[in-house]
């Protein structure tokens, strides 16, 4: 039996808080450990033991958990969420998602990529494993952070089953056909390349709706001025129960991201039956592999073709449809807290050396 501290923050709407919540239930099912949730939100974790965390997160990482896990003495600790402790009295362990600020600075604001630069090259350089969510994030981190490959682990997310099962979703209130995308409005998610290609398409005479669910971030002046003239429906943050009938319905899923640590929404799309568009950039071709069409994420011809063939050409659809709900049953949370359980032994055996 392997007691586990996991530390979620359950706050923000995301993948990280989508990863870090499911990843938790399925670790909670396995008779093999005792798991504590260390989280913010501990209403979110039904049947799970969890630890309330107050304060800003800063206060939380380096004063609270410490002292909790000095008090809980688990066999690991675990934090979702890029960062750690300045000092762990246990075997530790760190998802790192992605390294955007990086490879992105321009889409974060000055103190934010500060504060992440320094938090996860401590994270990196403190934790017994490191936890990577695609195989692309961990060759990132080697090649970037100079981090040992021995310490860093793939363990890809699962899928929320509410997306598995979608025949009974009702049509959202959207003007069909529509082409969707899901995610943060900022500049490498490159939706003014997507907006550009729909305004080329619309050109030539097709007739159908851009819909945009997420919230807006930082720096999105190429996005507005792109928006200025082509009609885009902007959603908003959809309530999580309303996605799958939003992916179900879509003559086209597009996500044309320049830097994804993982690609969720490109794989709950594909599980929802949406034919998928996605960039060949970043993780997103090893997560969609060759159940979607692939093109360059700032290339605007090559993403209007892609979107042509996938609206005029019902076959192709059709076939992208069944290739998506197909590779999609590849990714399994059961499978996700198998791969993390031996990356928490892994962070043991390294501790003990």
């Amino acid at each position: 039996m392997i007691r586990v501290a996991l530390h979620v923050v359950a706050g923000p709407r995301g993948g990280p808080r989508t990863y870090g919540v499911l990843l938790a239930q399925a670790l909670a099912a396995r008779p093999d450990l005792d798991l504590v949730v260390l989280t913010d939100r501990p209403e979110v974790f039904e049947s799970i033991a969890t630890i309330r965390l107050k304060g800003p997160r800063p206060w939380a990482d380096h004063v609270q958990v410490p002292r909790i896990l000095k008090d809980l003495q688990p066999d690991v600790y675990h934090n979702t969420k890029n960062a750690l402790p300045w000092r762990a009295p246990c075997p530790a362990v760190v998802t790192l998602h992605d390294l955007a600020y990086h490879h992105h600075p321009e889409t974060f604001g000055v103190a934010s990529r500060i504060y992440l630069r320094f938090v996860h090259e401590h994270a990196a350089k403190h934790a017994d494993a490191i936890v990577a969510v695609s195989h692309h994030a961990r060759q990132d981190m080697i090649d970037t952070l100079g981090v040992d490959g021995a310490r860093v682990h793939v363990a890809y997310h699962g899928l929320d089953p509410r997306f598995r099962d979608t025949q009974g979703a009702p049509a959202p209130a959207l003007a069909e056909p529509y082409v969707l995308s899901v995610g943060t409005i900022q500049r490498r998610k490159n939706l003014d390349v997507l907006v550009r290609a729909v305004a080329a398409l619309r050109e030539n005479g097709r007739d159908f709706t851009l819909a945009i669910a997420g919230r807006r971030g930082w720096k999105t002046e190429e996005f507005d001025r792109a928006c200025e003239s082509t009609p885009v429906r902007m959603l908003g943050v959809v309530p999580d129960e309303s996605l799958p009938e939003l992916y179900r319905h879509a003559a086209a899923f597009v996500q044309p991201s320049s830097y994804e640590g993982f690609g969720l929404t490109a794989l709950e799309a594909m599980a929802c039956g949406a034919p998928v568009i996605a960039a060949d950039a970043g993780s997103l071709p090893e997560v969609v592999g060759d159940a979607g069409l692939l093109v360059p994420p700032r290339d605007v011809d090559a993403l209007r073709d892609a979107l042509g063939q996938v609206l005029d050409h019902p076959g192709l659809a059709q076939e992208l449809r069944v290739a998506g709900q197909e590779r999609s049953r590849s990714f399994r949370w059961e499978q996700s807290a198998e791969d993390h359980v031996r990356i928490y032994r892994k962070a043991m055996e390294a501790r003990d050396a």
